[in-house]
C-alpha cells in the first residue's frame, strides 16, 4: 500500500494529482511533461511485476488497416535499434512477463512488463525508440501490410502479415457478427471503420498515408503513458525525459473522438458470412442499442451491473428468454455490454436461426424489458449482480499481468480528455450505486427505459450464410488483379519484380553484430537460479481424503479445489467428460430450477466451475493422469452457504431434465463450432500431436476437433436421453471419495474453516465404486496409414501442423527441446514463415506430458512451403551449433515466462496439480539448472533427434478444401480421407 507516497518533483513535469486507491492497494501519481504535454501515471505499490504502456489515440478514417500495420510496422526497426525485427530479438532474449501491443478501434497500446527492472527499461527503450522513431521503410510496409508479388508460376498475387491475418478474421460468423454489432451503431463517426483492416480496403492503403498516419498520432503530445508497480515514480521520468520527450517540442493534435448524432428510429443491417454448404438455422439476429459516453461513469457503472442482471448467468432474464424461446439455439456471439469505445454499446442476440425470425426476436427481446420494466426486476437477481461485481472487482485475478486489467481500465476515459484515476476507482462509485439503489426500488427498471425502451438508437444485425461468398470474392480478387495486370507496362511490371528483390534481399539480409549489440539485454547470469516454492500444509480428512492447504494473501477470498481421478474410467464414456464439466452446475437440482440455481450461484459464490484435465507423472511419463476438477470461489463470509450448494450440485444435479440438457448441448456444440476457425493451430496441433501419444489423445477426446464431432453427433431426438444416461454414469463412477483429493487457498485466518468446508463435501459424498486395479488403454488415436489429415472449413488461410515423437518431460533432452523451440519460433520459423511467407504466426514447442514436438502455423496463406520450411529449421539447428549468445537469449525468454508472480487465485491450484503430477521441486530445480547449464551441443543434438523422428511425423492441415486438393499432390494422403467440419 503506497497511500504515504510522496511525489516526485520533477523539472520537466508538471505534477497533475494525486489519489489514494485503495481498492488497488496502490497510489495513483498524474504527471504532465512541460515541453510536450505528455501525460505519465503511474498506479504505484509494492508488486514486482511493473508494467508500462505506450498509449496514442489513433483515429482511422477508413478500414485500410492502416493503425494496425502501423501497429506491426513500428517494431520493425527504429533509429537506435536499426534491425529487421527489435520485437523479435526482445522475444527471443527478454526475461518480460507479458510483451505486446494492441490496435483498437480508436487507440494503439504497446503494453509490457516484467519482474526485472533492469529488463524492463531495457524493452522501455525499445518500445519508446520504435513508436517515437521508426524506420517506417517501404520494405517493412510492404511486408506487414500487403504487396502485390508474382508467385512460382509467375501470376500476381496479393500478400501481407495484415492482409492475410484480417483474410481469416473475416471467415467466421463471430468474427463478423461481433465486428457490425458495434459498427452498425456508428456511420457517422470512426467506429464505423474496421482498424484492424478489411482484406477487401487494405490494399488500396498507400505508403505515403501510411507514414503521414504515424506522422500525425505518434507524437509524445497525443502520448499517455501508464505505469503500474514498485519502481520508484521519478526513475521512470528521468527515463522517460532524458530518452524521448526531450528531443520533442509540443504541437497541436487535433483528435477528438465525436459523439455519433443520435436516430430517430431504429435501423437494420444484413451482413454475411462464407460457408461451404448452407444447412439449416445458421444465422444470427443480434439488437445493439447506442448508450452513453465513457466519462458519464455513474451510469456506466449501472450499466455494467444492468448488463450483469440481463446476462449474467444462465437464469439471467434475458438468457433465460433466449434459450427457452423456440426461435433458434442460444445467445449471439457479440452479446454483452463494450466499453472500451467512447460511447457504450449492449448487444443482445440469437444465434442458430432464421433470418426470418427477425421480427419474433425483437418483439420477444423488447417484450422481455417492458415486462422487467413493468413488473420489476426480481431483488434475488440484483443482489447477485452487484455482488458479482464487487467479487470480480476484490479478486485478484491472474491470467496476465494485473497492471494490464487496471490499464484498460484507466484508459477508457483517459483517452477522451478525463483523468485516468476517473475510471479506474470502483469502491466509492460502487458504494454510491449500491446507496442509490437502495434508495430507489426502481432504479435498474428506470434505467432499462431509458437506455432500452425509449432509445430509438438500435440496430437490427442479420447476419446469414452465404454458399457462394467464398468464390465470389475469390472471383471479385481475381478480377482486381488481373485488372492491375491489364493497366501494367513493362515498367509496371519491373517495378513489382523490383520490389520483390529488394523486399526479399531485405529479409535475406543478416543484421550485424554491432547493430544486435545495441539492443540491451540481461545476461544468463541474471536468471534466478533458485525456483520459486509454493508452501503448502498436507493434512488428512476422514477416509484417508488428502488435502493441501495454502495459506495465501486471498483479499478476504476463499478458493476450494476438488480433484477426482479418471484413471479407470470406461473408455465409452470418455467423450461425455467435458459436456458433464459444462452442464453439472447447470440443470438445476430437485425442486431447484435450473435459472434458480443460477442466481443461487451468483448470490453465495464467485463462481463454481469444472474442466477435465490430463497430464502425466512427471517421475514417470508413460503414465497417462486423466483428473476431473472442480473450483469454487466464495468470500469468507459467504462460505457455509457456498459450501451447501456445491455440496449438493456434487451429489443431486438434476440430469433428468432433458429439456436443459439438450439447451447446453446446443450452446456447448456452437461454442466449439464457432471456436474451430480462430483456434485452428490450436486444433490442428492437438489433433497432429493426438497420433503419437496417448496423453494427447485423451486431450483431443476432450477438446479437440474428435469432441467437436462427438457434439455434433448428438443432434438427434434421442441425443439428450443417451446424453443423460452418460451423466449419471459418469456422475455414480467418479464423483466418489475415494477417487477425491482437496486443495484450499486461502487467507490465514480463514484457513482452518475452509478446511473444515471442505471436509463437509468430502464427507456428504458417497465413497464411490471400487477403484479398478488395471488402467483402460486410453491409447492414441488409430494412425492413418498416410500420417496426414485434411480438415475442411471455409477459412481463406491455413493451420498447419506437424507433430514428432519427443522426448518425456523432466529430462535433460526435453529442456534441449524447449530451447530449440523457441529458438525456432524466435527465429527461423518467424523469418521464414511469417516474414517470408506471409503467415500471421509460426511456432514450435516440446510438450514434455505428451512426449512430442509440434509445429504450427497461424492464418498461412501456404501449406507445402510451411511444411518444408518446418524441415529447414531442424536442418539448419542440426547442422550448425547454435551462437553462444543467441543461446544466451534463449535461456532468458524462456525462463522470463516462469517468472511471472503468480495471482493468489492462481498459487494454490499451480501448487495443488504440481502435486498430482508429481513435479516435485527437485524436478523443477533440475530443470531450471538444466536450462541455465544449456549448450550449443545439446541444442544440435536435440534438433537431429528431432530431424531423425520426422520419418513417423505426423500432418494435420486445416484450410478450405481448394488449397487443401492444391497440397495434396505434394502430401501423400492428405486428401484420402478429408474431414469436412460442421463449423
Amino acid at each position: 500500500m503506497r497511500s504515504a507516497l510522496q511525489p516526485a518533483n520533477h523539472p520537466a513535469y508538471d505534477f497533475v494529482t494525486q489519489h489514494n486507491l485503495d481498492e488497488y492497494r496502490s497510489t495513483g501519481l498524474l504527471y504532465r511533461h512541460r515541453a510536450t504535454g505528455a501525460e505519465v501515471y503511474h498506479v504505484a505499490n509494492d508488486d514486482i511485476e511493473n508494467l508500462f504502456a505506450f498509449a496514442f489515440k489513433t483515429l482511422p478514417a477508413d478500414s485500410t488497416g492502416i493503425a494496425h500495420i502501423l501497429e506491426h510496422t513500428v517494431l520493425c526497426g527504429s533509429q537506435t535499434f536499426p534491425l529487421k525485427d527489435p520485437f523479435l530479438l526482445l522475444l527471443k532474449g527478454s526475461m518480460s512477463t507479458f510483451l505486446n501491443a494492441y490496435t483498437f478501434p480508436d487507440k494503439t497500446v504497446y503494453p509490457a512488463s516484467s519482474t526485472v527492472e533492469k529488463d524492463l527499461f531495457n524493452i522501455m527503450r525499445v518500445y519508446g525508440d520504435a513508436v517515437f522513431f521508426p524506420l517506417l521503410k517501404p520494405e517493412m510496409f510492404r511486408q506487414e501490410g500487403h504487396r502485390l508479388q508474382l508467385d512460382s508460376d509467375g501470376k500476381l498475387e496479393i500478400t501481407g502479415v495484415v492482409y492475410n491475418e484480417m483474410k481469416g478474421a473475416y471467415s467466421t460468423h463471430d468474427s463478423i457478427a461481433s465486428e457490425w454489432a458495434y459498427r452498425s451503431l456508428f456511420p457517422d463517426t470512426l467506429y464505423a471503420h474496421d482498424s484492424g483492416g478489411d482484406p477487401r480496403f487494405i490494399p488500396q492503403l498507400t505508403y505515403d498515408a501510411f507514414v503521414a498516419f504515424h506522422r500525425t498520432y505518434y507524437h509524445p503530445s497525443n502520448t499517455r503513458v501508464f505505469l503500474y508497480g514498485n519502481i520508484p515514480t521519478e526513475r521512470t521520468l528521468d527515463f522517460l525525459h532524458d530518452t524521448f520527450f526531450s528531443r520533442f517540442e509540443r504541437i497541436s493534435i487535433d483528435a477528438p473522438v465525436p459523439a455519433q448524432p443520435r436516430w430517430d428510429a431504429p435501423r437494420e443491417m444484413h451482413r454475411t458470412f462464407p460457408v461451404d454448404a448452407p444447412t439449416a438455422n445458421d444465422s444470427s439476429v443480434t439488437l445493439n442499442w447506442l448508450l452513453c459516453p465513457i466519462d458519464r461513469q455513474p451510469d456506466v457503472l449501472a450499466l455494467e451491473i444492468l448488463a450483469e442482471i440481463l446476462l449474467g448467468h444462465s437464469g439471467s432474464p434475458l438468457e433465460k428468454a433466449i434459450v427457452e424461446s423456440d426461435l433458434g439455439d442460444d445467445l449471439s456471439s457479440p452479446t454483452g455490454i463494450e466499453t472500451e469505445l467512447y460511447e457504450l454499446v449492449f448487444s443482445v442476440g440469437m444465434r442458430g436461426t432464421e433470418a426470418s425470425n427477425q421480427g419474433a426476436i425483437e418483439e420477444l427481446v423488447l417484450g422481455e424489458l417492458r415486462r422487467l420494466r413493468d413488473t420489476g426486476i426480481p431483488a434475488d437477481l440484483v443482489t447477485a449482480a452487484l455482488r458479482k461485481v464487487e467479487f470480480r472487482n476484490r479478486e485478484i485475478r491472474g491470467g496476465g499481468p494485473y497492471g494490464l486489467r487496471l490499464m484498460r481500465r484507466a484508459l477508457r476515459g483517459w483517452l477522451h480528455g478525463g483523468s485516468p484515476e476517473v475510471t479506474l476507482r470502483f469502491a466509492e462509485p460502487f458504494a454510491q450505486l449500491k446507496a442509490a439503489v437502495e434508495a430507489d426500488p426502481r432504479f435498474f427498471e428506470k434505467l432499462i427505459d431509458r437506455y432500452f425502451l425509449q432509445n430509438s438508437h438500435r440496430t437490427t444485425l442479420v447476419v446469414t450464410p452465404d454458399q457462394d461468398q467464398q468464390t465470389r470474392e475469390q472471383e471479385e480478387l481475381s478480377q482486381h488483379i488481373s485488372e492491375i495486370e491489364r493497366g501494367l507496362d513493362d515498367e509496371g511490371l519491373a517495378r513489382i519484380e523490383q520490389d520483390q528483390k529488394d523486399l526479399a534481399a531485405y529479409q535475406g539480409a543478416v543484421d550485424s553484430p554491432e547493430d544486435i549489440a545495441r539492443i540491451p539485454f540481461l545476461e544468463r547470469s541474471d536468471v534466478p537460479r533458485e525456483v520459486e516454492r509454493i508452501p503448502f500444509e498436507k493434512r488428512t480428512l476422514p477416509d484417508g481424503i488428502d488435502l493441501y492447504a495454502h495459506e495465501v494473501f486471498t483479499n478476504g477470498i476463499t478458493y476450494l479445489d476438488l480433484a477426482f481421478s479418471l484413471d479407470d474410467l470406461p473408455s465409452e464414456l470418455l467423450p461425455a467428460v467435458p459436456f458433464f464439466t459444462a452442464v453439472v452446475n447447470e440443470c438445476g437440482l430437485p425442486g431447484v430450477s435450473y435459472d434458480e440455481l443460477a442466481t443461487r450461484l451468483a448470490l453465495h459464490t464467485g463462481g463454481f466451475s469444472a474442466r477435465p484435465e490430463v497430464g502425466c507423472h512427471a517421475d514417470n511419463p508413460d503414465r497417462v493422469v486423466p483428473m476431473l476438477f472442480f473450483r469454487m470461489r466464495a468470500l469468507d463470509d459467504a462460505l457455509p452457504d457456498a459450501v451447501n450448494l456445491v455440496s449438493r450440485i456434487l451429489r443431486e444435479a438434476d440430469f433428468t431434465n432433458l429439456r436443459r440438457i439438450q439447451e447446453v448441448l446446443t450452446e456447448v456444440r456452437n461454442d466449439m463450432r464457432s471456436s474451430v476457425i480462430p483456434a485452428g493451430h490450436a486444433y490442428s496441433m492437438t489433433r497432429a500431436a493426438s497420433l503419437l501419444s496417448a496423453t494427447a489423445a485423451v486431450e483431443e477426446q476432450w477438446k479437440g476437433i474428435s469432441q467437436l464431432l462427438s457434439i455434433a453427433g448428438h443432434d438427434d431426438a434421442t441425443a439428450p436421453r443417451r446424453m443423460a444416461d452418460a451423466l449419471e454414469a459418469l456422475r455414480a463412477h467418479v464423483l466418489g471419495r475415494n477417487r477425491l483429493t482437496m486443495a484450499v487457498t486461502a487467507d490465514g485466518r480463514s484457513l482452518d474453516r475452509a478446511v473444515a468446508a471442505a471436509g463437509q463435501i468430502a464427507t456428504a459424498l458417497p465413497l464411490g465404486p471400487p477403484r479398478a486395479e488395471s488402467i483402460p488403454l486410453l491409447g492414441r488415436r488409430s494412425m492413418l496409414n498416410h500420417r496426414a489429415e485434411a480438415l475442411v472449413v471455409p477459412a481463406g488461410v491455413n493451420y498447419v501442423a506437424r507433430a514428432m515423437r519427443g522426448s518425456p518431460i523432466g529430462t535433460p533432452e526435453q529442456t534441449a527441446e524447449v530451447i530449440l523451440g523457441h529458438l525456432m519460433s524466435t527465429g527461423y520459423l518467424w523469418e521464414e514463415i511469417r516474414m517470408k511467407g506471409g503467415a500471421y504466426g509460426a511456432f514450435s514447442s516440446s510438450r514434455g506430458a505428451e512426449q512430442v514436438f509440434v509445429f504450427g502455423s497461424y492464418r498461412d496463406p501456404n501449406v507445402t512451403a510451411t511444411l518444408q520450411r518446418y524441415h529447414a529449421a531442424l536442418e539448419h539447428f542440426a547442422r550448425t551449433p547454435v551462437e553462444i549468445r543467441e543461446l544466451d537469449l534463449a535461456v532468458l525468454g524462456t525462463v522470463g515466462g516462469e517468472l511471472r508472480p503468480l495471482a493468489p487465485a492462481e498459487r494454490g491450484l499451480v501448487s495443488f496439480k504440481r502435486i498430482l503430477y508429481r513435479v516435485s521441486e527437485k524436478i523443477r530445480q533440475a530443470k531450471r539448472d538444466a536450462m541455465i547449464g544449456i549448450t550449443p551441443d545439446q541444442v544440435q543434438r536435440a534438433a537431429q533427434r528431432l530431424l531423425a523422428a520426422e520419418a513417423e511425423a505426423a500432418v494435420v492441415v486445416m484450410g478450405t478444401r481448394e488449397s487443401l486438393t492444391e497440397a495434396a499432390t505434394e502430401i501423400p494422403g492428405l486428401m484420402e480421407t478429408p474431414l469436412d467440419l460442421p463449423v
